[in-house]
């Protein structure tokens, strides 16, 4: 392994594991397999095919569901990149363990060093006994946590809930730790869902509309009670953190959105859609990576129809404007802050 983070999680781990879960990190995969049973989870639906294709379905397993088959003794993952993920995350493991006993759960956690601090200890020790961490090395360092708490701290839960009232928007929002600003609304996404009225103006009768890469659900949720029925309204996201996210805010606003967990438009008909709309992210984890969305809106073209839409809003000081105006069709500044540009682009 060349990766410093897996190769500390390996070296470092109990070698005494019945079964392992690897949590994010799948080229530890073969180093745990002739160990013990091992099972896989990435919330990234991108790393989860890959392994499902090599390995089965009989590897995977998810521990936010609640079904996530054998419980395991020991757990090798990439920390998270926010204290809410990382609390969202060891509470499911949390649960799990209580529920069916498996009380010498120990997790090893693994991450580079600039991405640490001593509050990701503080989250773990809310549902375990025993948080300490290695001796750093190669700018990698692992912690272990273990001996679960039998009266954790659990605060507010997960998925957390939260009401949003702005702009003429009355939205209750439901999200997992993960997921882009949680239970709440971004600046960016507030100043596309400001747009609305003039998104939905120009709509053919029942039109056909996606939220791309759809994170907390609040766009897909506010377009389809805008709309009341009178649409439909679809949802797309590589994360199952987002997915399941978006789909309990569809339910805690009663309305119907088809939501995939699916990388870009992968799977959506050619010329099957009259509305994108979209908070497009422009990094992957924390590196910065634009090519997997310069992909998803060069794509918005072919699956379009003639004359729909692709809403969108991105940091001003970015050119999207430019490379959709090129690659799918005459583009509009619609508004504009310091920070975000809102544009609305027609499929020719």
């Amino acid at each position: 392994m060349d990766d410093p983070v897996d190769e500390l999680i390996a070296a470092e781990a109990p070698h005494s594991a019945r079964h392992i879960w690897i949590l994010g990190r799948p080229r530890l995969i073969p180093a745990a397999r002739p160990w013990a049973p091992t099972s896989f989870w990435s919330d990234d639906i991108r790393d989860l095919e890959p392994v499902r294709h090599s390995h089965g379905d009989e590897i995977v397993a998810n521990p936010m569901d609640g079904d996530a088959g054998p419980v395991p003794d020991q757990v090798w993952m990439e920390l998270p990149e926010s204290l809410d993920a990382l609390d969202d995350t060891l509470s499911a493991l949390h649960g799990l363990a209580a529920a069916r006993g498996a009380t010498g759960l120990h997790i090893v956690a693994g991450g580079r060093i600039r991405r640490m601090n001593k509050s990701l200890n503080t989250v773990a020790a809310r549902w375990f006994d025993d948080v300490h961490a290695s001796l750093g090395r190669r700018r990698a360092r692992v912690l272990h946590f273990s001996s679960p708490r039998a009266h954790p701290a659990r605060g507010a839960g997960w998925p957390r809930h939260n009401q949003i009232s702005t702009m003429g928007l009355e939205v209750e929002l439901v999200a997992h730790g993960g997921v882009f600003h949680g239970a709440g609304l971004d600046a960016g996404t507030a100043l596309l869902l400001d747009q609305r009225g003039t998104m939905l103006s120009r709509l053919p009768s029942r039109p056909a509309i996606l939220d791309l890469g759809c994170g907390n659900g609040v766009i897909a949720a506010a377009l389809a009670l805008e709309l009341q029925g009178a649409a439909e309204v679809q949802a797309r996201d590589v994360s199952w953190l987002a997915v399941d996210s978006t789909r309990r805010t569809a339910l805690a606003n009663h309305v119907d959105v088809d939501v995939t967990q699916a990388d870009g438009l992968d799977g959506v008909a050619d010329e099957s859609l009259d509305l994108i709309v979209t908070n497009p992210p422009f990094h992957r984890g924390s590196a910065r990576d634009s090519a997997p969305t310069r992909r998803m809106l060069t794509d918005a073209a072919r699956v379009l129809r003639p004359g729909g839409q692709l809403w969108c809003v991105y940091n001003s000081h970015l050119p999207w404007g430019e490379h959709l105006d090129a690659e799918v069709g005459p583009t509009q500044q619609v508004a504009r802050t310091k920070a975000y540009t809102v544009t609305r682009t027609i499929r020719d």
